[in-house]
Order: C-alpha cells, then sequence, then structure tokens
C-alpha cells in the first residue's frame, strides 16, 4: 500500500498555469514518440507560415512607396516585379503548404489519439481489481477516455498558438514603424481578453468535472435504453418512460449549467471588444494624422492599417487557441493522472512480493493450498465479509465449498486467484504465502471459470481459446478443450462448427443458451496447463442431471488437477472428497460428506433440507 492513498477529489483539482505548463514536454514527448518527421516537419511549417501575413504587408508598402515615388519620374517597372513575384510566390506557397499540413496535422493527431488509447489500455488492464470496487475511480476512468482526444488535439493547438504569437509580433512590428507606443496601445487593449479566457475557461471546466458523476449516469442510463441485455425488462415493465426522463433530468442539468457560464462569458466578451476596437481605432487616427502631416509614408499608412486590423483578427485567434491549448491541457491532465496512477493507492491493493519473488511452473505444485485465519472486507466498507476462515486443499484432491448466498462463497473465490489479499490471516501455496510468488506465474497456476463469464462476441474456438491466449490459435488444443468440458456437443450443431461466430453483436452472430455458454466456458479452463482449476458455479444453468454428468466427467478428466468447486446441488457435492461450509463469513465445518452428514450440524441440515425438495 502506498503512503499516498488513493483521492480522487485531490485528482480532480483544476491544475495551475505552471502545472499545465510543465506537463506540455510531455505531450511533446508522447507526438515525438508517435512520430519524430511529422513534429519536425509541423514546427518548421509554423515558422515560415507564421511570417508569411506580416511579410506580404511589408512587400505591399514597399511596392505602394516605389509606385507613389515613381509618379514623379518615368515608372521603373523593373523594380516592382521583383516585389509582386515574391507575393505571388507566398501566396502559392501558403496554399500549397497549408494542405500538406493538415495532411501531417491529421496523420499525427490520428497516430496520437492511438498512442493515448494504447497508453490508457495497458494502464487500466493492469490496475488491482480494488480499483475497480470504487464509484469514483470509474469517474475518473470516465473522464480519461473522454480526454484521450485533448492529447490528440493538443500539439496542434499548440504549433498554432505560436504561430499566431510569432505572426501578432510580427504585425506589431510593423505598427512599431508609426510609433513604438502604438504597440503599446494595442498590447494595453488586448491583455484583458487573455484574462477573462482563462477565467471562463477554468470555470467551464468545472462544470464539466463536477458534473462527471452526472455524465456517467446519463450514459447509463442510455445504455439501459439501447442495451441488448436490457431490452427485454424495458419492455416487458414498460421502463422507456422512467429512464428517458432520468436521462432528460441528467442533461437538463449540463444544459442549464453551460446556459448560465454563457451568458456570463458574452457580457463580459462585448465590453472587451469595444476596448479592442478603440485600441485599434486610436492608432489608426494618429497613422492618418501622422501622414497628413508627412511624416510616414502612404506605403507605411497602409502597412500600419493593415497590421492593425490583422491585429483585431489574431487577437482573437490567439484568444481561441489560447482558450484552445488550456483547455486541452486541462482535459490532457486527467488523462496523465490515471496514466500516473500509483497501483498502489487504493485500499485492498495487492501487496509486492515480500522477498525476491517465487516463479511457479503451472505444474509445479507439490502439497497445494493452505487457507489460515483468513478474514476479509471491501473496500471502503466495514462489514468483513469473510471471518477466520481456515481449511486445506491438498494436492490432487476435490474440495467443495457450500453455504446460503451472501455466505462469502465468491469473495473466497477471489482471495484464491489473489484478486485481493486478506486483511488477516493467509493463504499459502506449499507452505508459501501467496504474496511471496510472482503473481503472473501464480495466476497462470490456477483455472478459474466465474460465475460472471463473459461472453465474447468472437469465434466459438476463440471463445474457447481465451482461456490460454497464447494457444489461441492452436485448434487440436481447443477442440481438445472443447471435449473435455462437453462442450464440443454444443459445437457441433453450429453451422461454421469452431469458426462460428457467437453472440448477436455482429450481423452473422449465433447467440447460445445459458447452460451452452456455461460449457464453453468451463472448456476455457481446460485450456490452461493449470495445476489447480476453481469453478465458481459454472453450471448454474444447467439441470441437476446435466449438472452432475459434467462434475462427474470433469473429475474424471481432471484426476491429475486440484478441482475446488462451488455449489448449490448436494448431489454434486458429495462427489468431493472434502468439504467446506461457509456460513456468515465463516468456515464452520469441514470433512467429507460421510463426516460432516454423521455430525449433523450446518451441512447435515443443509443437505436434508434440499433433500426434502426432491422428495
Amino acid at each position: 500500500m502506498s503512503d499516498e492513498s488513493y483521492d480522487p477529489k485531490e485528482l480532480f483539482r483544476i491544475k495551475t498555469v505552471r502545472e499545465l505548463v510543465a506537463m506540455i514536454p510531455r505531450v511533446f514527448k508522447v507526438s515525438w514518440q508517435v512520430s519524430p518527421p511529422l513534429i519536425i516537419f509541423l514546427g518548421s511549417i509554423t515558422i515560415v507560415t507564421a511570417l508569411v501575413p506580416a511579410a506580404t504587408i511589408y512587400i505591399t508598402k514597399v511596392i505602394v512607396d516605389l509606385v507613389f515615388d515613381s509618379q514623379s519620374m518615368e515608372m521603373q517597372w523593373g523594380i516592382v516585379v521583383v516585389p509582386l513575384a515574391v507575393i505571388f510566390a507566398l501566396w502559392i506557397g501558403s496554399s500549397l503548404v497549408r494542405e500538406i499540413s493538415w495532411v501531417a496535422e491529421d496523420q499525427l493527431s490520428e497516430r496520437t489519439f492511438n498512442s493515448a488509447n494504447e497508453m490508457l489500455l495497458r494502464k487500466t488492464s493492469k490496475l488491482d481489481l480494488a480499483f475497480f470496487e470504487a464509484p469514483k475511480f470509474f469517474d475518473q476512468l470516465s473522464q480519461a477516455r473522454q480526454q484521450q482526444y485533448s492529447l490528440q488535439r493538443l500539439p496542434k493547438e499548440i504549433f498554432g498558438f505560436f504561430e499566431m504569437v510569432i505572426s501578432m509580433s510580427a504585425m506589431f512590428g510593423l505598427v512599431s514603424l508609426l510609433h513604438p507606443f502604438a504597440s503599446v496601445i494595442l498590447v494595453v487593449s488586448v491583455i484583458p481578453r487573455f484574462f477573462l479566457q482563462r477565467h471562463l475557461t477554468r470555470n467551464f471546466y468545472w462544470i464539466d468535472s463536477s458534473l462527471i458523476r452526472n455524465r456517467r449516469l446519463s450514459g447509463y442510463m442510455e445504455g439501459i435504453l439501447t442495451g441488448q441485455g436490457t431490452a427485454k425488462e424495458v419492455r416487458v415493465f414498460g421502463l422507456g418512460d422512467l429512464f428517458i426522463d432520468k436521462f432528460l433530468n441528467f442533461r437538463s442539468k449540463y444544459i442549464d449549467a453551460y446556459k448560465k457560464q454563457h451568458l456570463q462569458f458574452i457580457k463580459y466578451n462585448v465590453s472587451l471588444d469595444v476596448l479592442t476596437t478603440l485600441g485599434v481605432g486610436a492608432v489608426s487616427v494618429y497613422a492618418v494624422l501622422e501622414a497628413v502631416r508627412g511624416e510616414i509614408s502612404l506605403g507605411t499608412l497602409i502597412a500600419v492599417f493593415s497590421a492593425a486590423q490583422q491585429i483585431v483578427s489574431l487577437v482573437g485567434g490567439l484568444v481561441y487557441r489560447l482558450n484552445s491549448v488550456y483547455r486541452f491541457s486541462l482535459q490532457t491532465s486527467r488523462l496523465f493522472e490515471l496514466l500516473d496512477l500509483d497501483p498502489k493507492s487504493i485500499d485492498g491493493s495487492l501487496e509486492p512480493p515480500r522477498q525476491r519473488p517465487v516463479f511457479l511452473e503451472p505444474n509445479g505444485i507439490g502439497r497445494g493450498i493452505s487457507v489460515r485465519g483468513v478474514s476479509f472486507r471491501y473496500p471502503y466498507t466495514e462489514k468483513e465479509v469473510l471471518r477466520d476462515v481456515t481449511f486445506s486443499v491438498p494436492v490432487g484432491s476435490k474440495v467443495a465449498i457450500v453455504g446460503e448466498n451472501g455466505a462469502g462463497k465468491t469473495t473466497l473465490v477471489k482471495l484464491l486467484t489473489r484478486f485481493y489479499d486478506p486483511i488477516a490471516g493467509s493463504i499459502q501455496l506449499d507452505g508459501r504465502d501467496y504474496r511471496d510468488y510472482d503473481l503472473e506465474s501464480l495466476r497462470s497456476s490456477i483455472g478459474v471459470v466465474f460465475q460472471d463469464f463473459n461472453h465474447y462476441s468472437l469465434t466459438a474456438g476463440e471463445n474457447i481459446g481465451v482461456g490460454s491466449v497464447r494457444n489461441i490459435e492452436d485448434r487440436p488444443k481447443v477442440e481438445q478443450a472443447a471435449i473435455q468440458s462437453g462442450a464440443n456437443v454444443v459445437i457441433d450443431k453450429l453451422p461454421q462448427g469452431y469458426d462460428t461466430m457467437l453472440g448477436r453483436t455482429l450481423d452473422e452472430g449465433i447467440d447460445l443458451s445459458g447452460g451452452e455458454w456455461q460449457q464453453i466456458s468451463i472448456a476455457r479452463a481446460y485450456m490452461s496447463d493449470a495445476s489447480i482449476l476453481i469453478l465458481d458455479e459454472p453450471t448454474s444453468a444447467l439441470d441437476s442431471l446435466r449438472e452432475q454428468e459434467l462434475y462427474q466427467k470433469i473429475s474424471r478428466l481432471s484426476s491429475n488437477k486440484t478441482v475446488i468447486f462451488i455449489s448449490h446441488r448436494f448431489s454434486t457435492v458429495r462427489m468431493a472428497d472434502i468439504v467446506v461450509v461457509i456460513k456468515d463469513g465463516k468456515s464452520v465445518e469441514v470433512g467429507s460428506h460421510t463426516e460432516l452428514m454423521s455430525n449433523k450440524n450446518t451441512y447435515y441440515t443443509m443437505f436434508q433440507t434440499q433433500a426434502r425438495k426432491y422428495q
């Protein structure tokens, strides 16, 4: 556990300008890793295109002065042709460069987006399960996923910002041809706009951050109304209007918040437009007076007029670019916050190995598992789900875990697969604490079929092959796993056999019944070479006869494996060598079926109660 605890409130704090500026090199580091040539090209193009408007205005001034001066003498066309040719070349060159730069920007943008996606997916796939038990983490993850495009856009906006800064600097240089003080007047008239835009951008972003839970809930309501899994109940219970009203209620909060902020923006923005116009107007009037007195040339007057008007346009563009850079930097910071998230910063995260990690071969288990005085509670909760649970699983044995719903059986499976560490006690494998083993090698030694297993929109063969990704293309191994689990009977009925697409996500997909899907899931466990097989009620969708047949088959084909299974059907439980009874989070009985029946305690009562249902 890290000294720095997981604190979403701190993570959602709006970064200061200094923090955001310090983040910019990291942004370009990501883009540089994506494509160094594109960064170099776009950086060079930014400088060149930024100087074109000022160069065009200055050359126009030169042409006007040459033409005006030639009125008192014979026109020298030779000296005018060169600047005219330069202007035409700048126009054509700018158009060509603009088209090329758009292609380059698009390529950099898409590649950066892919890189951001990859980084986020790799990060989330390695976080402990404890994060996914914390609702506030989903707020953070939701915002980070929404802001991936910000990292994609930010380099382009930064290049655009610097292009406008260079252009505006060149325009101020032209205005200074009139008088150095003229540039000061324009600067003073535009500076307030930048502070206003920063303030409003922070407000807009604060609204967006504070309403992230609201946005996630509206997405949840939308998913209920459009999801395949919820479609039946929505129609049977007439839930459409209920969830539509909830969706609209969440969205209306967004609309109201942004409406208030936009009205405030309009009020201040109009005031600053007037200030900027007065500044440009003052400079223009002064330029006209200077020209009348003969203090500046006609070309300089035109250059000052053009530059002043360009500055008005550039101010708007620069404010927009600065706003975009600031906004995308704020959003990108959310992505980086998740990428920088300390995996050990949350309650319930797995402890690192307490010594040099032990690497375990899948078939290298000698004695088995020992659960000693294990207690556990989920992060951010007070109730202990498990309390002082103790039992052993000898290698090669078949162990059944039974108990009422909510007794803690599935939680025990999470500990046996080391998704969590106990808060007290220990789980040992061959006499060593779980925490002493390399996590990846430990999990590769355990094959699991979860109660809430996934239905993947993949082929039947791939749905089995995911049980051992490195062997997913090994058709003989996939077929053998299907035979061992009985899933081959299901697959033989499919139109393309193992190549049949399953699920309704794709048009050609074929959906299976609950029992058929469960047999597919059990086949996944057989794809693994693991010595331990854990079955968390994987047969709940099968009738009692089919379940018993399947477990008999599992028992026969798993003679060289240690099997731990959870089941509510005692006809199946009788096949176990050892039965562990969990009640209210405690292991109240451990022994064989015969021993526990003779004790006439909890197990006996549960067995007799179920038996009477079949009499």
